[in-house]
């Protein structure tokens, strides 16, 4: 029973806290929703930590190794995702760095031409 109040203190908690992240706006609502969703399944999860317990016998372990390996797996699921969006952006980025200096060589090179003396032809 200790345990399950655990793992639903800890659902809460870190439901809490990407909540008050959010509102500071360091988090996007694309990132709160799913982890406001990771933190209600944990907290659910306590509920279901008694039907854990056969699973646990049946693999060698305790019902709070088998909680923490599934824990375990989703959060390298978490990391990997956002890896994939980390290297989405950082190409963005690149790209955009690499448009933002070829017009800023445009603008210098007109800004050059229209600074030159026109010859006048007579």
């Amino acid at each position: 029973m200790k345990q399950e109040l655990v793992i639903a203190l800890g659902g809460v908690g870190l439901a809490l806290l990407v909540l008050f992240i959010a509102r500071k706006h360091l988090l996007t609502l694309r990132y709160t929703v799913g982890w406001v969703v990771l933190a209600v399944v944990l907290t659910l999860s306590a509920l279901l930590a008694g039907f854990v317990e056969p699973l646990a016998n049946a693999v060698g372990m305790t019902a709070t190794g088998v909680l923490l390996a599934l824990a375990s797996g989703t959060l390298l699921l978490i990391c990997i995702q956002l890896s994939i969006s980390v290297s989405g952006l950082s190409s963005q980025l690149r790209e955009l760095t690499e448009a933002n200096a070829l017009l800023a060589a445009r603008v210098e090179e007109l800004a050059i031409d229209k600074s030159s003396p026109e010859e006048f032809k007579g």
